[in-house]
């Protein structure tokens, strides 16, 4: 009989044909579970073949490391869908769980070096707490009711909030050394001070601002006009003594803020009332230049005085020439009585025209002690002296209007007076009630638990989407 004879085995291609090129992670996988299908086919007709020659073979195709698993499991069935599986890779074991690790060193031992410091090291502080008001004459009854906002910023409440910024100033430091004679940097550089807290006694207080600002804590009630301030120091002492120096300096600003309200609102009054009074002054000086000069107090009575005597002239001017035409019908010219009433006519005539000038017009001719003075007639003088009387009557009620002003102004500067009222007095505190050692402790932990879950997720993501 024939010997029956396997048929013979394709010839094998070369391993090194080419493949096409991948160009990217899907046509790789694809490409590699094609060399593994060719390489399972090859084995299978080998075996086939070896068996019907009993002559087993090797193929240099079986050290393929992804058939690895199946010689090492001999009596595990061949499946076509493990050629389309991808090979299971064998996964690396860390020796290091760095996940306890990470929370140890990152929550763990930050929370207990926090509460190492609150427990052991952190000073104790001291709160001293006073509220006060900033008050003016003429608040309304809304105002004190606390209804003050409902008609909008008030004065009293533009006072406060000065304050307000004041006492966060760095004037407030400047005014309690100047004023006061405390320097709030010595009281803040003890040595029982822990090292987070202490300042250097000597820092320039553009540097210690801030810091000021840190121990301090000043709120303003809009709707009370209430101003709550918060000292903190480190000595029951200290935080009482800071307190009263803030609250003496802060009366001091509102009575000079009240001071210069004041005397900015009566000194336009106040120029008025001194224009008006020099006013006054100068007419009433010409008046009295103009009375020496003349002689006379009222022009009036020295016009009348002046009538009576051309009225009196002329009447004995006109007796005496009715004599003297009655003599000179009954005798000659020449004789002695009518030479005599003659002359006193032309005198009587003379003086009639002086006195006339003197109302009239030219220069006045004063008679008596000091006649000759005079520097105008009557009617110059009369006229002057109308000017300045009613020069003089305008300036008096100019000037009393001015006082009258004066009066007014007055009262509503008395008005726009604030005051600066204390109704919570500080006080020295008997406990420290800062820091909160278990509270600051646990928001610690809280806030470093927080941060570690964010990196945590964060380099999970990571690494879930690492190629």
């Amino acid at each position: 009989m024939k010997k029956d004879t396997a048929p013979a085995a394709p010839e094998l291609e070369p391993e090194s044909r080419e493949q096409p090129q991948a160009s990217n992670l899907l046509d790789m996988a694809k490409a590699r579970i094609v060399r593994r299908a060719e390489r399972q086919k090859r084995r299978l007709i080998r075996e086939a073949s070896a068996a019907a020659d009993s002559r087993p073979g090797r193929d240099p195709f079986d050290d393929d490391d992804d058939l690895l698993p199946a010689k090492k499991e001999p009596g595990k069935k061949f499946s076509t869908a493990s050629i389309f599986e991808m090979p299971v890779l064998p996964k690396r074991t860390s020796k290091i769980a760095w996940t306890p690790v990470s929370f140890l060193l990152a929550v763990i031992v930050p929370t207990l070096v926090v509460g190492f410091y609150f427990a052991f090291m952190a000073s104790p502080q001291y709160e001293v707490e006073t509220q006060f008001a900033v008050r003016g004459a003429n608040q309304s009854s809304l105002g004190a009711l606390g209804l003050g906002s409902l008609m909008g910023t008030t004065a009293e409440s533009g006072d406060s909030y000065i304050v307000t910024d004041y006492v966060q100033s760095q004037q407030v430091l400047q005014d309690m050394r100047d004023q006061v004679g405390l320097d709030v940097r010595t009281l803040y550089a003890h040595d029982g001070i822990d090292f987070f807290y202490k300042t250097a006694a000597d820092v320039p207080l553009d540097k210690f601002v801030s810091y000021w600002r840190d121990m301090i804590n000043v709120s303003f009630n809009s709707t009370t006009g209430n101003v709550t301030l918060q000292v903190y120091a480190f000595t029951p002492e200290d935080a009482k003594r800071i307190t009263d120096a803030v609250l003496l300096v802060s009366e001091n600003l509102v009575n000079k803020l009240s001071e210069e309200s004041r005397n900015q609102y009566t000194d336009v009054v106040n120029k008025q009332v001194e224009r008006a009074e020099n006013r006054l002054a100068s007419v009433r000086e010409q008046l009295s230049q103009l009375r020496q000069t003349e002689q006379a107090v009222d022009p009036s009575t020295l016009a009348s005085m002046e009538t009576s005597i051309i009225g009196d002239i002329e009447k004995e001017l006109a007796q005496i020439r009715s004599r003297y035409k009655a003599l000179t019908t009954a005798a000659s010219r020449e004789a002695p009585s009518a030479k005599v009433m003659e002359r006193r006519i032309i005198a009587l005539e003379a003086q009639l025209a002086e006195q006339k000038a003197r109302v009239g017009s030219g220069t006045v001719q004063k008679t008596g002690r000091n006649a000759g003075t005079g520097n105008g007639n009557l009617t110059e003088v009369i006229d002057r002296f109308s000017q300045l009387s009613i020069e003089q009557e305008f300036a008096v009620k100019a000037y009393s209007t001015s006082l009258a002003g004066l009066e007014t102004a007055m009262v509503e500067a008395q008005k726009q007076e604030r005051f600066f009222a204390t109704y919570v007095a500080p006080r020295v505190p008997e406990i420290a009630i800062y820091p909160k050692r278990f509270l600051n402790t646990l928001l610690g932990f809280l806030a470093f638990f927080a941060a570690w879950l964010v990196g945590f997720f964060v380099y999970k993501s990571i690494k879930d989407h690492a190629i």
